[in-house]
């Protein structure tokens, strides 16, 4: 499918109400697809304008089988899953079903639907390699081994059943929205530092777990331009890095919110030694054409920005 027909092409977005589906739909509605929302049956807020709306538990394989084939799609944006490392210490069956099945029950509705489809499934730099030497894994939290069983699966099917799946596998993304990240939850922070001071009360200090953990932070929206890019032109059955190439260190970060707030801010920073990611290669995507555009700075404005508005918003309920 050239680029032109593809741009008019009907597009599932799965996990479409949260942070990534968010802008997932708003880019690719403007970029000229017939967008399908599909939301999870818990969610409550109200879907993107002028786009179609399903609900789906794809933990659900039935389910999964009913949206696929209501649907039609021409192609899917795989976005649904769990993905707080934290939590997932207390339910790893609920994120190994969330994350793992529910992308074989995807994939297996789209087999079963019989008609052509190429499926972008994204991943996540927090899975971790298993051992080649037959020593036993040791993967830093549940979630980890929930995103890379859902990789080894995505990467599988073509070979298996002969899907057409591509794998994006971004960094840390930031920008406006309801992420739960780190810079979201700065950005809330600072927010909320900027009111207290304006109203004559002690700031609030945000504790951060190290001066020197380095992260590779891309913007949410340059994501979504590099996921269309890869639905073009990507190899079925390939793996995709998705990052920006500048590494921050937490510290770095916090400093560049201490410059764009209004009021002093206040960080208890402790002296964690967990390691950072390595650099990744995101040459692949890179030769296809697409580059990041936005640069930190305009993410983390964008971000705080949003921010201050939805706090003001709760402040005059």
């Amino acid at each position: 499918m050239d680029a032109d027909v593809m741009s008019s092409a009907k597009l599932l977005i799965t996990g479409a109400g949260g942070f990534s589906g968010e802008h997932a739909v708003t880019h690719f509605r403007n970029a000229g697809y017939d967008v399908i929302a599909a939301v999870s049956r818990h969610t409550v807020h109200a879907e993107p304008p002028s786009s179609s709306l399903i609900r789906c538990d794809w933990t659900d394989a039935e389910d999964a089988r009913r949206a696929v084939a209501e649907s039609k799609p021409d192609l899917i944006v795989h976005l649904a899953g769990l993905n707080a490392s934290d939590r997932s210490w207390r339910d790893p069956a609920g994120y190994l079903m969330t994350n793992a099945m529910g992308t074989v029950h995807l994939l297996e509705a789209v087999r079963s639907a019989d008609r052509p489809c190429r499926i972008l499934i994204a991943g996540s730099m927090l899975r971790f390699q298993p051992p080649s030497d037959g020593s036993a894994p040791n993967p830093p939290h549940p979630y980890s081994l929930s995103k890379t069983m859902q990789v080894l699966i995505a990467q599988c099917w073509p070979s298996l059943y002969g899907l057409d799946v591509v794998v994006a596998e971004p960094s840390n993304l930031i920008g406006p929205g309801r992420s739960q990240g780190l810079c979201a939850l700065l950005a809330r922070y600072t927010a909320a530092a900027e009111k207290a001071a304006e109203a004559g009360q002690p700031v609030p200090v945000f504790r951060l777990s190290s001066r020197h953990e380095r992260r590779d932070y891309l913007d949410v929206r340059d994501a979504m331009a590099a996921y269309e890019t890869l639905l073009q032109g990507g190899v079925s059955g390939q793996l995709y890095p998705v990052a920006s190439g500048r590494f921050v260190t937490i510290e770095q970060l916090a400093q560049r919110f201490e410059a764009e707030a209004s009021s002093p801010l206040s960080f208890d920073i402790g002296d964690s030694e967990a390691p950072s990611p390595e650099p990744v290669d995101a040459g692949g995507v890179r030769a296809l054409g697409w580059a990041p555009r936005i640069p930190l700075e305009q993410s983390i404005a964008d971000t705080l920005n949003d921010a201050r508005s939805k706090y003001l918003s709760q402040g005059d309920e």
